[in-house]
């Protein structure tokens, strides 16, 4: 069985201009990178389950690891992975589970930026990090999950 994400439960929203368009200086912390309102149904629940061979289909919570996924792939839609940046790893926190049913809305902003300069052999050496903060909640605007995700930017970042 084919499984693809179903478009049209989506609606995104977010600036015009992309995370990946900005230069690093452009990225101010607290900056809005987008995001996107997801309805759950029973049919999405069902397929996620089937496709990730998780027991849960839904019928007290929704798999946790479907928020993230479409949390991610909000990310992708708004261009958040920039272009050879490392996953330097993830903090998530937990809150109130989603039920099927449930609009979950996915906002994307920057949390914070550092430059961190290193001196090896007389030669500096710079490297820049970014961190967004993902967070979901539910059509009453109770949160579901906190994440913030750490990227090392690539040299080429101006």
């Amino acid at each position: 069985m084919e499984q693809k994400f179903n478009t049209d439960l989506i609606s995104g929203f977010g600036p015009d201009k992309m995370l990946a368009d900005l230069t690093f200086a452009e990225m101010e912390p607290g900056s809005d990178c987008g995001g996107g309102t997801y309805k759950i149904t029973k049919q999405e629940v069902e397929k996620f389950a089937k496709l990730m061979g998780d027991p849960n289909t839904g019928e007290v919570n929704v798999p946790v690891g479907m928020i993230y996924i479409f949390g991610l792939r909000i990310c992708w839609d708004r261009k958040v992975f920039i272009d050879q940046a490392i996953r330097a790893g993830d903090r998530i926190t937990f809150y109130k589970p989603a039920k099927t049913g449930d609009t979950i809305t996915t906002g994307l902003s920057i949390a914070d930026k550092k430059e961190v300069k290193k001196e090896k052999d007389g030669k500096v050496r710079i490297n820049k990090f970014l961190y967004i903060n993902m967070n979901a909640t539910n059509q009453n605007n109770e949160k579901i999950t906190d994440i913030q995700m750490s990227f090392l930017l690539p040299k080429t970042m101006k």
